[in-house]
């Protein structure tokens, strides 16, 4: 397909400008040109400027359907990438083989597209569950997961599913992980996971590995969803015993309405002592509450420091993330890891003694509107 002619159709003027400035740059004058670039330069910004090209110039749903089947991975991957919403769906069962693609980029992004089809694509996906064999079949499920969540998923796949996570549960049982920390969690001092299932008012909890629990902290709470939506507080992660303190991944109470500070009173007034810490992945947040007895000990909120409550000797000789004031220069500012390692335990490498396995539970309004969608790494 020649260039000129996409270029042409175009109606975005700076879009234009910069990718014929990239083909002109380049002597690229068809768009299978583009594809080249990208699989054979070894310069990293002409391969980002090439993909981008190869996106705006919107060459048609045939094109980039036959680009899913190019050699090299990231062509597979941004050709992936073009088809969203009715778009992608009119292309579904072109577009499944891409669901078993050896790249797990490539994979991620054919979820991607999966995902925003809406649940019209369901009848398909579980018709190749049923009938496909190997790395297509596999896909399939992720694909089910990622547009309807878990609860879609056939007996035979949860019973398999559950099996499997049985056995990575033993696996891992010794092993560290890290965790991705962005978002906020509890640290209770007990060793009784059921008791704060209990008090949280959580049900229905389901074995996972590590790595689970924080996928589905992590997906549900950076998922795009409408008001309307229960997503980030349908489910919680509860670990097990960790040196004494079970850790609490979510939003236990419904809609994150309560204060930290009122969550944490309460915690502590049943089990002695509760914290609450809060780091992001994104910008410079966090936060730590501190309650003992039902009285709060600490509070701290980056984002929020003028209603902080005491102070904690860890804090001596560090600065706190919000003050930007000249006699903290020369100090290394103090977050909520380290609070919590020195305090609790720090939840980035669980490592050390843990007892038991973590659980994924059901809130309200889990149990009301069912589970968040997204496919999740085991």
């Amino acid at each position: 397909m020649e260039i000129r002619a996409l270029l042409d159709r175009m109606t975005h003027e700076d879009n234009r400008r910069e990718a014929g400035d990239f083909v002109a740059e380049h002597g690229i004058t068809s768009f299978d040109e583009i594809a080249n670039v990208i699989a054979t330069s070894d310069d990293g910004q002409v391969i980002r400027s090439a993909c981008r090209a190869f996106t705006m110039l919107n060459a048609g749903d045939a094109v980039y359907l036959e680009a899913t089947r190019h050699p090299h991975a990231t062509v597979r991957r941004m050709a992936a990438s073009m088809f969203r919403g009715e778009q992608a769906l009119r292309h579904a069962r072109e577009l499944l083989p891409v669901l078993a693609d050896e790249d797990y980029h490539v994979r991620q992004e054919a979820l991607w597209a999966f995902g925003t089809m809406g649940p019209e694509v369901l009848p398909l996906l579980q018709e190749t569950r049923r009938t496909a064999k190997g790395a297509v079949r596999r896909g399939a499920l992720a694909g089910i997961v990622e547009v309807a969540g878990p609860d879609a998923m056939s007996a035979d796949d949860r019973k398999m599913i559950e099996r499997y996570i049985r056995f990575k549960i033993e696996e891992e049982m010794y092993g560290s992980e890290q965790m991705h920390l962005c978002g906020g969690w509890f640290a209770i001092r007990t060793e009784d996971q059921n008791a704060v299932l209990g008090v949280c008012g959580l049900e229905d909890p389901t074995p996972v590995t590590k790595i689970l629990g924080g996928a589905a902290w992590n997906n549900d709470h950076h998922a795009w969803a409408k008001d309307e939506e229960h997503v980030r507080c349908a489910r919680v992660y509860v670990t097990g015993s960790w040196d004494g303190w079970t850790l609490v991944f979510g939003e236990p109470f419904a809609h994150a309405e309560r204060p930290v500070t009122e969550i944490c009173a309460v915690l502590s007034k049943v089990f002695g002592e509760a914290h609450y810490y809060g780091m992001s992945c994104g910008d410079g947040w966090t936060a730590w509450c501190i309650a003992e007895d039902g009285d709060i000990v600490r509070y701290y909120d980056a984002f929020n420091a003028e209603e902080q409550i005491g102070e904690l000797d860890v804090e001596d000789g560090r600065g706190l993330p919000h003050d930007w004031s000249d006699e903290n220069d020369d100090l290394d500012d103090i977050w909520a890891t380290e609070i919590a390692e020195e305090l609790s335990v720090d939840p980035t490498y669980f490592e050390g003694d843990v007892e038991g396995h973590g659980v994924l539970a059901l809130t309200q309004c889990g149990r009301t509107y069912g589970s968040p969608k997204g496919f999740l790494e085991i």
